[in-house]
C-alpha cells in the first residue's frame, strides 16, 4: 500500500459516512440502513442508502454509490486532494506534506477560486478591524450587531480606492486574472482591473460546508463626501445599495442560499428552515437565537433552492416584509414550493416590520412566535382570497374571487403537498363560503383540471383577452392533456376505441407528434410494454421529444388519469363539432421550444430587489 493510498484510509477509517452525508441531507433509520433524499437527481422519494456498517452509499435511481470520500467528492465537486483535505480537517487527521508524485493534486481553477475568495474575505475582515473600518463598524453597531456576530459572520470591509483589492492581490501572488473570474474584479478597455466592491460593508457568501463562493456588499451610508439629498439633506450613497458578486464557475445565485452554512444544523435538528429576504434579516436572526433562517441573493425563491433546502428539511417557512411587495414575493416562492414534496407555510411579520427589525424590537422569542404562527400556504392564499371574495358585492367581482379560489386548490391537488384529507376539507371549506354544494365543487374543479393543466393550474389567466382566444387555449391544452395521459399509462389507449382520431388535434406540431404517438401505439404487440424512454429516443432530440415530455410530466400530477383523458376528449369532440377542428391553435415544431422557455420563465420567479 502506498503512502498515499494508507492516508485515504487513515482518514476513511477516522470519519463515519453516516455522519458525513448526514451534514448534507437528512436522513432516516431504514433498518440497518439510513435512507434520504438523493442529492445527485431530482429526488422526490427518497432513494439514497446510506449503510453505516459498509460505509457506503448508493441511489437505486441514478445509481450513485461509492464511499465516503465519492460523496464528498460529488456532492462538492471536488478532486480526490481536495476531499481528502475537507475530511482529514473533519476528523482531526493531520496530514503529511505529499509531493505530486506520492498523489497529492496540484490547485485546481476551481480551488484556486476558493483561494482567492478565502484570502479576500479575511483582507476584508482586517480592513474592518483597522482604523479606516470605523465608519463601516459604527454602521454595523448601529444596526445592533454584537463583535461576536461581526466575527461569527466574518464581515468585512472593502476600502475606498479604485484598485485596494486589486494592489493587495497582487502582493499576495494572486493574479489579476483571478480576481475576474472570482467577480472580485473588473477589466478597463486598456486591460487595467478595477476592484468591484468599494466603501462596502462585506457578507461572506458561502456554500453548506462554509467554503466562501462569493460576496454581498452594503454600501456604507453617507459614502459620498458632499452630496446631498436636496429634500431631505440626508448624505447619499453611491451605487447601489447592494451589490453581489457576479456568477462564476463556483456561485449562482439561483442555487445559493445566504447563511446555509450556519443554519444547516439547526435546520437537520428542526426539520424547518425560515426564508428570509436579506443579509441583515439573517444576521439579525441568528443574533436573537433563532439559527436555522437562511436568505436568497436578490432572488426570488427558485426551484434550484427547493431541492437544496427539501434536502435537510421537511417544513419552509416563508418570512417576508408585510408589505405588497413581499406579499408578490411569497406567491412567487408558493408557486415553486407547492410542487416540491416539502410542506410550505407563510408567515407575515407584524407592524410592518422586516425580520431584522423584528428581532431588534422584540426579541427571538418573539419571533419565534411570529414563525410558529405561520400559515400553510394554501390556507395563506384561501384568506387572501376569501377576504377579496367577502369584499365586494359585485357578482363578477365574487365570480372572478371564487374562480381563483377553485384554480387554487386545483393546482395544489395535483401537485405534491396535498394529500386526500387536506384536499377533503378544503373543498369543503370552499362549499361553505361559495355556498355551493360540495359536488359542484368537485365538477368545477374537475373542469378546471381538464381545461387548465398548464396556466390556469398554475394561478395564471389564459393568454389572450377575447372569448375565441380563451377558446383556443383551452382546445390547446385539452390536446395536450390527452397526448401527456397517454404517455403517462399507455395501456388506456384501448379503451379508447374510435374515439381518438387525428382530427380532434390542430394542424402542425402537436398533431405531428399525435401521429407519432398512435403510430407506436399501434404498432404494439403489448401495452403495457410501451414506455416513455422508447417513444422519446424513437422522436430523437427536436421539438417533438420536447414536447412530448413536457406534457407527459404535467399530466401525471394528481391522479384520476382515466377521467383526465376522457373528459379531455370530450372537450375536444364539443370544439370540433363547434367548427374549431382544425388550424384553431396550430403550433410548429419551430416555435415550440421558445413557447416552453415561456412557460418555464412564468413558473420560475423572476428576479427580486431586496437584498435587505
Amino acid at each position: 500500500m502506498s503512502d498515499s493510498s494508507g492516508i485515504f484510509q487513515t482518514v476513511r477509517d477516522a470519519v463515519r459516512i453516516e455522519d458525513i452525508i448526514g451534514e448534507h441531507i437528512a436522513l432516516k433509520r431504514a433498518g440497518k440502513e439510513l435512507v434520504g433524499l438523493c442529492p445527485f437527481h431530482d429526488d422526490r422519494r427518497p432513494s439514497m442508502y446510506v449503510s453505516p456498517q459498509k460505509q457506503i452509499f448508493s441511489c437505486f435511481v441514478c445509481a450513485s454509490a461509492g464511499d465516503v470520500f465519492r460523496f464528498v467528492q460529488n456532492y462538492h465537486k471536488m478532486t480526490p486532494g481536495e476531499a481528502l483535505r475537507y475530511l482529514a480537517g473533519k476528523a482531526g487527521v493531520t496530514l503529511p506534506e505529499l509531493s505530486s508524485r506520492k498523489g497529492a493534486d496540484t490547485a485546481t481553477p476551481r480551488q484556486r477560486l476558493y483561494e482567492v475568495n478565502e484570502w479576500a474575505m479575511e483582507h476584508f475582515r482586517q480592513c474592518l478591524l483597522s482604523r479606516g473600518g470605523a465608519a463601516a463598524m459604527a454602521y454595523l453597531r448601529s444596526r445592533g450587531l454584537t463583535p461576536e456576530t461581526i466575527e461569527n459572520f466574518r464581515l468585512g470591509l472593502a476600502p475606498e480606492g479604485w484598485t485596494h483589492l486589486t494592489d493587495a492581490a497582487t502582493r499576495k501572488g494572486h493574479t489579476r486574472q483571478e480576481l475576474i473570474k472570482t467577480g472580485l474584479g473588473k477589466a478597463r478597455a486598456d486591460g487595467s482591473v478595477f476592484d468591484v466592491f468599494r466603501n462596502r460593508v462585506m457578507f461572506p457568501i458561502c456554500d453548506v460546508t462554509g467554503r466562501v463562493v462569493a460576496f454581498g456588499g452594503r454600501v456604507i451610508p453617507a459614502a459620498v463626501p458632499g452630496k446631498a439629498d436636496a429634500k431631505t439633506g440626508v448624505p447619499t450613497e453611491e451605487g447601489p445599495k447592494y451589490l453581489n458578486s457576479a456568477e462564476t464557475p463556483i456561485f449562482m445565485k439561483r442555487e445559493a442560499l445566504y447563511g446555509l452554512d450556519v443554519a444547516r444544523p439547526e435546520m437537520l435538528r428542526t426539520k424547518t428552515a425560515v426564508v428570509v429576504e436579506g443579509y441583515m434579516d439573517v444576521i439579525a436572526c441568528h443574533q436573537a437565537g433563532v439559527t436555522n433562517v437562511v436568505a436568497t441573493l436578490g432572488t426570488s425563491l427558485t426551484a434550484e433552492h427547493a431541492r437544496l433546502l427539501r434536502r435537510f428539511i421537511e417544513t419552509v417557512v416563508l418570512t417576508f416584509d408585510n408589505d405588497e411587495a413581499g406579499r408578490r414575493a411569497a406567491d412567487r416562492a408558493l408557486e415553486v414550493f407547492i410542487r416540491e414534496p416539502v410542506e410550505v407555510k407563510i408567515a407575515g411579520v407584524p407592524d410592518g416590520k422586516d425580520p431584522c427589525d423584528y428581532c431588534m424590537s422584540h426579541g427571538g422569542e418573539a419571533f419565534k412566535q411570529v414563525v410558529g404562527q405561520a400559515l400553510e400556504a394554501l390556507e395563506f392564499q384561501w384568506k387572501i382570497l376569501s377576504g377579496a371574495f367577502r369584499a365586494t358585492d359585485s357578482l363578477v367581482q365574487k365570480q372572478q374571487a371564487a374562480t381563483a379560489m377553485l384554480r387554487m386548490v386545483a393546482m395544489a391537488m395535483h401537485g405534491t403537498t396535498m394529500d386526500v384529507l387536506r384536499r377533503g376539507l378544503f373543498i369543503n371549506r370552499i362549499s361553505e363560503l361559495i355556498g355551493i354544494s360540495v359536488d359542484d365543487v368537485v365538477r368545477s374543479l374537475g373542469k378546471i383540471s381538464v381545461a387548465a393543466p398548464a396556466t390556469a393550474l398554475a394561478g395564471q389567466p389564459a393568454p389572450g383577452g377575447s372569448e375565441r382566444s380563451a377558446v383556443r387555449d383551452a382546445r390547446m391544452r385539452a390536446q395536450q392533456w390527452v397526448i401527456g395521459v397517454l404517455l403517462t399509462d399507455f395501456t388506456l389507449y384501448a379503451s379508447l376505441g374510435d374515439a381518438l382520431t387525428l382530427e380532434l388535434f390542430s394542424e402542425g406540431a402537436v398533431r405531428k407528434l399525435a401521429a407519432e404517438l398512435m403510430e407506436y401505439v399501434e404498432g404494439a404487440v403489448d401495452l403495457s410494454r410501451c414506455s416513455l424512454g422508447e417513444f422519446v429516443g424513437m422522436l430523437g432530440e427536436g421539438p417533438l421529444a420536447a414536447m412530448a415530455i413536457e406534457y407527459q410530466r404535467e399530466a401525471a400530477l394528481g391522479d384520476n388519469l382515466q377521467e383526465k383523458l376522457t373528459g379531455s376528449l370530450a372537450r375536444l369532440k364539443e370544439y370540433g363539432e363547434a367548427g374549431l377542428a382544425t388550424g384553431a391553435a396550430a403550433i410548429s415544431a419551430e416555435s415550440f421550444s421558445d413557447l416552453l422557455s415561456e412557460r418555464r420563465r412564468r413558473i420560475s420567479p423572476h428576479e427580486g430587489k431586496k437584498t435587505d
